[in-house]
């Protein structure tokens, strides 16, 4: 049926593709001993028999063993490729099980994935990786621990590129089904950025002082760093059809109707 049957493959190959749901050229080479030709050449052949399949330049995953069926998380497949990347914007969002929609797109912030690939479905987007983010470790479903954007650190991107978070309705639908904030986190994270991102998540606190207990003062401090203005809730909307008075937020609709975005 293939060219190259799977009894012309070393057995320390089969062995690894066996265990080995994602990996690299190199790392193939290096687990079983081969020159980098030597792998490319394997590589080739395993693809033509059906055993392997290429993602991207350099990355394969396996479709044999336990792996025939599998489905790849696609968080597993980033963290595999660049173990240091971590999964941003909409897809955190999806990662904390909150994104109101959910689409077959992968975000993450990485130093070695440069460009944009898709495999089995799915658009994988890389944004630099940059200094200073809030994360933490989550397991994927097959068992790989990822690298996540915290909840706060979320709520800051959503506020600050809600183009990469499904729009800006989207964003707020999401991050509202949080169940709670850490506001000293969030603080953090936002006193040394703009007074319009201040503004922007001090209205959110406001709206969501309730369900997300909310002293007045933190409030307070909110409004101090988002001293100016007039700033837009949605920084990349032409239109204002209302305002927040408080935080001198242009909003892309009436408040009653923003609201509603919140609940």
């Amino acid at each position: 049926m293939y060219p190259f049957p799977l009894k012309s493959l070393s057995m320390k190959f089969k062995e690894y593709i066996d265990r080995t749901h994602v990996f690299t050229v190199s790392q193939l080479a290096e687990s079983c001993g081969m020159s980098d030709s030597s792998a490319k050449t394997t590589l080739r052949r395993a693809v033509a028999a059906g055993q392997i399949e290429r993602a991207r330049r350099g990355v394969y995953v396996s479709k044999s063993g336990r792996f025939a069926a599998a489905e790849i998380d696609s968080f597993e497949l980033v963290s595999s490729i660049d173990p240091k990347a971590v999964i941003s914007f909409h897809s955190a969002l999806e990662a904390h099980g909150v994104a109101h929609n959910v689409g077959s797109v992968c975000q993450f912030r990485s130093a070695s994935i440069k460009s944009a690939f898709g495999y089995s479905g799915v658009s994988y987007i890389p944004f630099p990786l940059t200094n200073n983010l809030s994360i933490q470790s989550m397991r994927g479903r097959g068992g790989l621990r990822t690298a996540v954007t915290t909840r706060e650190q979320t709520i800051v991107d959503c506020l600050s590129h809600p183009d990469r978070c499904g729009g800006i309705e989207e964003a707020l639908m999401s991050i509202s089904l949080f169940p709670y904030v850490d506001t000293e986190a969030l603080k953090e994270l936002v006193s040394d950025k703009s007074a319009s991102l201040a503004a922007r998540t001090g209205w959110l606190l406001e709206r969501k002082a309730n369900k997300w207990r909310i002293p007045s003062d933190v409030l307070d401090e909110f409004e101090k760093m988002a001293k100016g203005g007039p700033f837009k809730l949605d920084k990349d909307s032409t239109e204002s059809h209302g305002w927040s008075r408080r935080w001198r937020l242009c909003l892309p609709e009436k408040e009653e109707e923003v609201g509603k975005w919140l609940l």
